[in-house]
């Protein structure tokens, strides 16, 4: 009978220990998994295009003026203010750091050809920004002066904001005629007789806009 009642308690003890390092175990999965789902929630870099201008007369800016004092023996070409077709974005991330980003900027201008008929002009380019920083930044392309003058100015524009991996993190076009939704991709706007392909959409580095607010933009590479 005692050998039985001893043999009971061990039993029992055996279960308790068991059920007690069952549950540490448990517990211990439990801490391992969570801080590992709240991790993807934390380091999800979220991309938003926050700003974007409408395509219209408040994109088509007149050259900065500089004041320098240099010797040379040139006289100035006098001549009235030109006019660019600036795109400035501005857009955020929320990770401390984004490796890099692409920007894929589609424009489209109205013009006339040299028969006065009205033709469409289009332009695209790709930005690459290096090390951007958490928080707010601006992107930022033009279209020079004597290409407004000859083809016209801005109707539409669209930008893709891709990531290292391939993947579209965002997207938005802004336009004052009437385009497909995705006009950038459509064949029936670019395979039309009446749009023509235009080189010359550059980043602002390019311009004489470069040193404006230089810290608002990041590192193109």
């Amino acid at each position: 009978m005692k050998q039985s009642k001893c043999e009971y308690k061990h039993l029992l003890l055996f279960v308790v220990v068991s059920l007690l390092f069952a549950g540490s175990d448990l517990y211990g999965q439990s801490r391992r998994v969570s801080p590992k789902g709240a991790s993807r929630e934390t380091t999800e870099n979220k991309i938003k295009i926050e700003r974007m201008p409408p395509p219209n007369k408040t994109a088509v800016i007149q050259t900065p003026e500089y004041s320098v004092r240099v010797r040379n023996a040139m006289p100035k070409i006098s001549r009235k203010a030109r006019e660019w077709a600036l795109f400035e974005i501005r857009y955020s991330t929320s990770a401390k750091w984004t490796d890099e980003l692409s920007f894929s900027y589609y424009v489209m201008t109205k013009g006339e050809d040299d028969k006065g008929e009205e033709i469409y002009n289009y332009y695209t380019t790709e930005v690459r920004y290096i090390d951007i920083p958490k928080g707010d930044h601006m992107s930022c392309v033009a279209i020079a002066p004597s290409q407004v003058e000859r083809y016209g100015k801005p109707v539409a524009l669209a930008l893709e904001i891709v990531d290292k991996e391939g993947e579209v993190r965002d997207v938005r076009t802004e336009s004052t005629i009437a385009l497909p939704k995705e006009w950038w991709k459509s064949t029936a706007v670019l395979d039309n007789p009446k749009t023509k392909r235009r080189e010359g959409l550059v980043d602002r580095s390019k311009t004489p806009f470069a040193l404006i607010n230089i810290d608002d933009y990041e590192v193109v590479q």
